[in-house]
């Protein structure tokens, strides 16, 4: 699956490049410089914590405030799943999100009916780290860890999930949403 995951983003950066040439041949010769950015979030969820983040920024563009967006939406997912609101997960998935877990996958329907159907287990906390953004044209690809806080609603037990992901957003109608996400690994940890 890393491996398809690797292709899919070397296909969209290939895709970017040849769609970002420029006309003039002294242009086509000046490097693309890339810099790194750490900036800080608005961490204003009391269950989800997302401090800081870093944007891969190419010269010349300011992205930043795109990436301000994407980290909104990026804030909204767990609180969607905590709230089992189909009104907040519409308002966050594009119209064509597709979503792959360690053992499953799931169009946007089907992930909607799933995320909001009652479950054992529900999540109480989510934190983030490692998170890194980059676009590559109109898309930003989000890369990150998190770490997943359950809780048993049948014995109040707890346990941990630790999964690093790489979710791809996409414009959709003037807004940032998400187009798809993956599952790269993937740790459950069960307190004794």
């Amino acid at each position: 699956m890393r491996q398809i995951i690797v292709l899919f983003l070397l296909g969209q950066f290939i895709l970017c490049s040849c769609n970002s040439r420029k006309s003039d041949s002294s242009l086509n010769n000046e490097a693309k410089e890339s810099t790194i950015i750490e900036l800080t979030d608005n961490n204003s969820t009391p269950t989800v914590d997302l401090v800081k983040y870093k944007l891969i920024v190419d010269s010349g563009k300011d992205r930043k405030s795109d990436a301000e967006q994407i980290l909104k939406v990026k804030r909204k997912w767990p609180l969607a799943m905590q709230s089992k609101n189909p009104a907040e997960f519409d308002s966050i998935l594009s119209k064509s999100f597709t979503f792959k877990g360690t053992d499953s996958l799931y169009n946007r329907h089907d992930y909607i009916k799933n995320r909001t159907s009652q479950h054992e287990w529900i999540i109480t906390f989510v934190k983030y780290e490692n998170v890194t953004l980059q676009f590559f044209g109109d898309t930003g690809i989000l890369s990150y860890i998190n770490h997943i806080t359950n809780k048993s609603l049948k014995t109040g037990n707890i346990e941990y999930e630790h999964i690093t992901w790489v979710d791809i957003y996409i414009m959709e109608e003037g807004k940032w949403k998400i187009g798809a996400a993956h599952a790269i690994d993937y740790r459950l940890e069960v307190p004794q």
